[in-house]
C-alpha cells in the first residue's frame, strides 16, 4: 500500500466516478483501476460496488475511506513538519576549529559572517587535531577549519583560509640564528622540541624529517608556548608556523624560513558526504568573496 493508492482512492471516492477522478490525477483510467485492484489484494477487501456505474463504496470501502483520509492527513502534516525541520536547521552552521583563531584572526571573520548573516545561527567550535577529523566523519560538525595538510582531497572540498609556512625558532645565541635560510640538513644534528605529538604539525615535522633521513633528536614534545621559551634560553630549537610568532613575542629568539619552503595553508574544509543546506552555501561564499 502507498500512499499514491491512497490518493487515486480517496480522489476516486470524491468524484464518483473513476473517469473523473483519472483525470483529476493525470492518470489513464485503467492504469487507476490497476491500481485500486492492487490495493484491494493486498488489503484482502473489496472497495467498490462495481455492480453501478458511480463509483459505489462498500462496507469496507466506507470504513477504509476514513482511515485513509486519517493516514493522507498524517502524512501530509508530516511533511510539513520535515520542512520546518529543515528550514530551522537550515539557519545553523556549526563549524570547528583548531586552536589557531588568534594567529590568523578568525575571530574577525566569523564576526563579519555574524554581521552579514543574522538570520544564521553560528557555532564554533575549538578541538583538537585528533578529534576533528572524527568529529565532522561523525557529522558532528558542519565545517571545519584547520590546516591543508590534514585532508585527504578524495574526501574533502577545501576553500583557502590563509597562509603560513613552517619556519625555525632557534635561540638568538645559536651559531646558526643570523642565517636567512636554513635547509632541515643545516639542522639535522640539533637538539628538536616539537608540538605534541597528536598535533598536525608535529607529524608533518616527522614526515619532513624522515623524507630528508634525517634521524631527529627530539629531548621532548610541549604546547608552543612552553617550546617558545625553551628554545629562547637554546635549549633546543623547534619548527613552527610562522604565524605563531605574531601572537607569542619573545625575546632572544629568531625566527629563519627553511629551505625549500614548507608551506601550511589553513583551508575552510567540507565533507563531500556533507550536504549543503543553505547556511553552509553561504559561509563558503563568505570565505570565497574576503579570500579573493
Amino acid at each position: 500500500m502507498t500512499f499514491e493508492q491512497l490518493s487515486y482512492f480517496i480522489a476516486i471516492v470524491e468524484n464518483d466516478t473513476f473517469f473523473d477522478a483519472a483525470c483529476e490525477m493525470n492518470i489513464s483510467q485503467s492504469s487507476l483501476s490497476k491500481q485500486i485492484m492492487k490495493l484491494e489484494k493486498e488489503l484482502d477487501l473489496t472497495l467498490f460496488d462495481r455492480t453501478t456505474r458511480s463509483a459505489t463504496l462498500t462496507q469496507a470501502g466506507e470504513f477504509f475511506y476514513n482511515e485513509s483520509k486519517q493516514l493522507i492527513e498524517h502524512y501530509k502534516l508530516t511533511l510539513e513538519n520535515i520542512e520546518n525541520f529543515k528550514s530551522l536547521h537550515e539557519n545553523k552552521l556549526h563549524i570547528a576549529v583548531l586552536p589557531i583563531q588568534t594567529q590568523y584572526n578568525l575571530n574577525a571573520l566569523f564576526n563579519s559572517f555574524r554581521k552579514e548573516n543574522p538570520d544564521i545561527e553560528l557555532q564554533i567550535t575549538e578541538v583538537e587535531d585528533d578529534r576533528l577529523i572524527e568529529g565532522i566523519s561523525k557529522n558532528e560538525y558542519d565545517l571545519i577549519i584547520a590546516r591543508e595538510t590534514m585532508f585527504d582531497k578524495s574526501k574533502f572540498k577545501t576553500y583557502p583560509l590563509a597562509k603560513d609556512e613552517l619556519i625555525v625558532a632557534i635561540s638568538s645565541e645559536h651559531k646558526l640564528s643570523q642565517r636567512d635560510k636554513l635547509t632541515l640538513n643545516d639542522i639535522k644534528n640539533e637538539n628538536f622540541i616539537l608540538m605534541n605529538p597528536y598535533t598536525s604539525i608535529y607529524k608533518l615535522c616527522i614526515n619532513k624529517l624522515k623524507e630528508n633521513n634525517i634521524d631527529a633528536n627530539i629531548i621532548r614534545t610541549a604546547r608552543t608556548e612552553s617550546i617558545i621559551g625553551s628554545v629562547a634560553i637554546n635549549e633546543g630549537i623547534s619548527l613552527l608556523p610562522k604565524s605563531n610568532f605574531e601572537v607569542f613575542h619573545q625575546k632572544n629568539i629568531n625566527t629563519i624560513s627553511l629551505k625549500p619552503q614548507i608551506a601550511l595553508s589553513v583551508v575552510l574544509a567540507k565533507h563531500k558526504k556533507t550536504a549543503s543546506n543553505i547556511a553552509i552555501k553561504e559561509f563558503i561564499k563568505f570565505v570565497d568573496t574576503i579570500t579573493n
